[in-house]
Order: structure tokens, then C-alpha cells, then sequence
């Protein structure tokens, strides 16, 4: 969502980053450092962390198009390609 939402990451990033980090960088940093906390705090960071199977990645990419509420809110269109390429790509 980065290339639609930059502005919105920019603006959250005092709120979790120490300050002094603004500019273009501002919300590349704030992805680095949700990563880094997801991290630190032990969080699976792949689907496969979690037993989910990789056969399974077409059925949640369809099942993805279901949750309208969530998808009309997203910053970018999502089809299920791209759901599907998030999937695989988190696997």
C-alpha cells in the first residue's frame, strides 16, 4: 500500500519512531521498524511459521474477495491476483 498510503505512514511514524526521522524516507523507516517490533516480540513472519500449507494460497487469495468491507477500505485495489501474490509472497 505504500505508494498510496505514504503520507498516511509518514504521519503515523512519530508515534512509534524517535524523532529527527521525517522526509521521503519517514515511511520506509516506519515499515522497517513494524518489522524490527514484529520481530523482537517473536511473531511467526511467514505463513508457513504457522502451519498454513502452501496448496492453500489460491483458496485464500479467493476467499480474501469475500471481506468487501476491509477491501473497500484498503488504499489500493486489490484483485485476486494480488491477493494471491500477497499470499505467496508471505508464505
Amino acid at each position: 500500500n505504500l505508494p498510496a498510503a505514504e503520507a498516511h505512514y509518514a504521519e503515523l511514524a512519530p508515534l512509534i519512531m524517535p524523532a529527527g526521522h521525517t522526509g521521503a524516507t519517514t515511511a520506509h523507516n516506519l515499515i522497517d521498524r513494524l518489522v524490527a517490533l514484529s520481530e523482537s516480540v517473536l511473531l511467526p513472519q511467514r505463513l508457513r511459521d504457522v502451519d498454513v500449507p502452501e496448496s492453500a494460497m489460491a483458496q485464500l487469495a479467493s476467499d480474501a474477495m469475500l471481506q468487501q468491507r476491509l477491501l473497500v477500505n484498503n488504499p489500493r485495489d486489490v484483485t485476486e491476483a494480488d491477493a494471491l501474490a500477497i499470499y505467496k509472497a508471505a508464505w
